[in-house]
């Protein structure tokens, strides 16, 4: 069986990490803090920002206090940039089951497949800038 959307926890950490580091208004953020104010773990967190790093849509600041900051990229990067940065190339799946076992008759479920993953399409598709409003 298939899922309809699947979505790791590094990515959601992912998410939600950048959205904090974007409303640090272009202050360094630091991973404990992220790390606490999400309620996650500091060494996951770590190897989270550092695939978005990777990815090119953070700078890390250097020194002790150090921290992280949007760079010019991710200013204009899309959720869907950090989405795939930490889970890969987003599909999204039309049939629940492999074999299509509905065939000509169409789905028992209608259009719920297909409005999950326009739903889906049009979040990931949102700006990060967007997580500023």
């Amino acid at each position: 069986m298939s899922t309809i959307i699947k979505i790791s926890e590094a990515a959601v950490i992912a998410i939600h990490a950048v959205g904090l580091i974007a409303k640090s208004e272009g202050k360094p953020c630091a991973t404990r803090h992220i790390a606490g104010a999400l309620g996650v773990s500091y060494n996951h967190l770590t190897k989270v920002l550092q695939r978005l790093t990777r990815a090119g849509l953070l700078v890390p600041g250097r020194g002790p206090k150090g921290g992280f900051i949007l760079s010019k990229k991710a200013r204009t990067a899309k959720l869907r940039d950090v989405f795939e940065a930490i889970d890969g190339k987003m599909s999204l799946s039309t049939c629940l089951m492999k074999s299509r076992s509905c065939g000509k008759l169409g789905c028992i479920l209608g259009n719920l497949l297909s409005e999950t993953n326009d739903s889906f399409r049009a979040a990931m598709d949102k700006g990060i800038d967007e997580l500023l409003k």
